[in-house]
Order: C-alpha cells, then sequence, then structure tokens
C-alpha cells in the first residue's frame, strides 16, 4: 500500500508539486510551483468523488465559495487567488503561500502572546476584515487557524473563505448544523439565523480574547455545548485570566463580543479606530513594527527580554517603597530620640494657651 507520499502527485495542470504542506478529509494542499513563471503557490486540491456523495457536494460548493469570494478581494492581508480549474479529476484552487505560521501555531508558542503583538496583528486582520466587508464578503470562520503570518514581513493574511457569504449569493449549509467553528461563531451563528459583518466582529473578539489568554473563552469536546455557550453565558474578564491587560484592550474585546449584536462594534472599522486610540495612548508593552520582528524571528530572547524589564520596574517600584518606607522611619526615629523636649514643649503651649484663657475670663469679669 503506497503511502501519502507516493501516492503524490508530480504535477497538477501548471503546477509542479514539491510537497504536501496539509491535509484534510476531502483533499491535501501542496507546495507548488507555477509554470513558466516559477511562483511558489499553495495549491489545495479536491479529487473527484460521486456526484451522490453529500460530503464531496458540499466541499465542491465551498471550493466554489473560495474562489468567488477571494476573486473579489484584492488586499495586503487576504491571501491573493491565482487560478482556480478542474483537470485530470481533480478540482484545484491555486492560492498565494504563505511561508511562515499560522496565528494558532504563534499562540500556542506564547501562550500568551505579547501585548504589542496582539495589538498589531488585530489592526492587520481588522483591516482585511473591513476591506472584504466593503466588497460584499462575511468571512463567518474566522479563527487563529485562518490567519497566516509571513515570516518575512510579519504580515497577518487571512485565509480559507470556504464558507464565506458574498451578498447576493446562495448560503452554504450542512444539514442539520450551523455553518462554522463552534468555539468562534457569534451567538447569531450558533443558532442558524442570518448574518451580517457582526458576525465577523464577534469572532474577531474572540480571536483577540484568545491572542490575550491563551484560551477562546468558550471551549469543549462537545460542539453543542460550546454553541449554547456562545449563545447564553458571558465571557470571563480577560483581566482575571492575565493582569497586565490593558483596560482599553479588554473593553474592545467585551464590546465585540457582546451577545446582542445591536451592542456590538457595527463593524471592525470602530475595532480599528479603538485599537489606534490605545497605540496613540503610549501604552506601555505596545511596541514599534521592529521589536515586533525581532519577537517573532526570536521569540525566545523577545520573552527573556520582556521578563526582564518587568523585574526592572518591580525593582524601581520596590526603590520607591524602600525609600517612602525610610522617610517615615526616620521620622518615627527622631520622634523617639526627643519625646522629652517635645512633651515639655506641648506641656509649655498648654499652659501658655490655658494662661491666656483665664486672663481672658477675669478681663470679662472686670
Amino acid at each position: 500500500m503506497m503511502n501519502r507520499v507516493e501516492r503524490m502527485p508530480k504535477k497538477i495542470a501548471n503546477f509542479e508539486i514539491i510537497q504536501e504542506i496539509g491535509h484534510g478529509g476531502m483533499g491535501e494542499v501542496y507546495l507548488a510551483k507555477q509554470m513558466p513563471v516559477g511562483r511558489d503557490v499553495a495549491l489545495k486540491v479536491l479529487p473527484v468523488r460521486s456526484a451522490s456523495d453529500p460530503e464531496y457536494a458540499e466541499a465542491i460548493k465551498r471550493f466554489d465559495s473560495e474562489a468567488k469570494a477571494v476573486s473579489l478581494l484584492e488586499h495586503d492581508n487576504i491571501v491573493t487567488l491565482y487560478d482556480y480549474g478542474f483537470t485530470d479529476n481533480v478540482n484545484y484552487l491555486a492560492m498565494q503561500y504563505i511561508n511562515g505560521s499560522s496565528l494558532f501555531d504563534l499562540i500556542q508558542k506564547y501562550r500568551p502572546m505579547p501585548i504589542d503583538m496582539i495589538v498589531e496583528y488585530a489592526k492587520q486582520i481588522c483591516r482585511g476584515l473591513n476591506y472584504a466587508h466593503a466588497k460584499g464578503v462575511i468571512h463567518r470562520d474566522i479563527k487563529p487557524q485562518n490567519i497566516l503570518v509571513s515570516k518575512d514581513s510579519n504580515r497577518c493574511h487571512i485565509t480559507d473563505f470556504g464558507i464565506a457569504k458574498i451578498k447576493r449569493e446562495e448560503r452554504i449549509t450542512i444539514v442539520g448544523m450551523a455553518v462554522g467553528t463552534p468555539e468562534y461563531m457569534s451567538p447569531e451563528q450558533a443558532e442558524g439565523k442570518n448574518l451580517d459583518q457582526q458576525t465577523d466582529v464577534y469572532s474577531l473578539g474572540i480571536l483577540i480574547y484568545e491572542m490575550c489568554t491563551g484560551n477562546p473563552p468558550f471551549y469543549g469536546n462537545d460542539p453543542m455545548s460550546v454553541a449554547y455557550r456562545q449563545v447564553h453565558e458571558e465571557p470571563k474578564k480577560p483581566s482575571k485570566l492575565r493582569h497586565d491587560i490593558p483596560v482599553r484592550l479588554e473593553n474592545i474585546i467585551l464590546k465585540a463580543l457582546r451577545k446582542n449584536k445591536n451592542e456590538r462594534y457595527r463593524g471592525t472599522h470602530e475595532i480599528l479606530k479603538d485599537l489606534d486610540v490605545l497605540v496613540s495612548e503610549g501604552r506601555d508593552g505596545i511596541s514599534d513594527r521592529n521589536s515586533l520582528n525581532s519577537a517573532y524571528q526570536h521569540p525566545d530572547k523577545y520573552a527573556e527580554r520582556r521578563a526582564s524589564e518587568r523585574r526592572q520596574g518591580d525593582r524601581r517600584a520596590v526603590g520607591v517603597f524602600d525609600d517612602e518606607s525610610n522617610r517615615k522611619n526616620g521620622f518615627l526615629r527622631f520622634v523617639y530620640k526627643n519625646i522629652a523636649t517635645i512633651f515639655i514643649i506641648l506641656l509649655a503651649l498648654i499652659m501658655v494657651l490655658l494662661a491666656a484663657i483665664f486672663g481672658l475670663l477675669a478681663f470679662r469679669v472686670i
């Protein structure tokens, strides 16, 4: 029996296969080279199966949906579509290849991520989503696995528009299930209601929450119970799980996670505005892009440096406390050493005050 490498095709259309970089129940993703231009691409392939197979029919719908959605979008924070077609009994989708990591992998690496990195990545994702929404595309499956971060530019790219909703297009559904990933579904998505861009706002709020704390607010082994909690339970405040989160950032997260979408941000452009305010405040821990690039490429050194900065801050705080304590202790020592003199002075002042009072009373009697 052949293994996966032996079964890997050598070429699909004008794409020469280099290696497999991902796979799922319905197909594979390969790193391939587009000929004759010699460009690296991420090539999604879906082999033909029986037309009567409902899963295959759904997968074809998702393939078509992703191709249509991404073809409408051209933005620095969204993967680019290069080609889409069918050849030799294989459906294929050629996308921009991102040499880097998924946001999910970065979250697992840091647990939790640095605040400055969280803010920068959240801003980039906001820009991508805001552009997609302006083009009439709702992603509906925003999660860390669908955000790719380039190693060279430290840029976030939104990917996997397989269940995206395009205005005026037919909805993609799965019989008996809400579409999406339960841990990142909005309440209205979990209930199977019609969706607008605010479902992506909620999912982005969960994503930022996870970057801050290391986990989404609701998770578990039972998808139905997770979906129920999205509808009926309030998330624990991130500050209960992480002490250094800025108040404004926590407020952004909690507003994005409002159950009633009318109380949420109306769009990702409003989140981006509040994130810009957070940066403009010069909040401690929000660094420049060079610092972020260093953090991405050398996470261990970055974490060590940040820990050292926190320790130095603690020592400075202790120094201030010690100075204040020394002042108080010095005053107490002065009082103790001169208690007799202070007592005599206080007694003399009391006698002078009493003499003045008696003199005033005698003058009034006369």
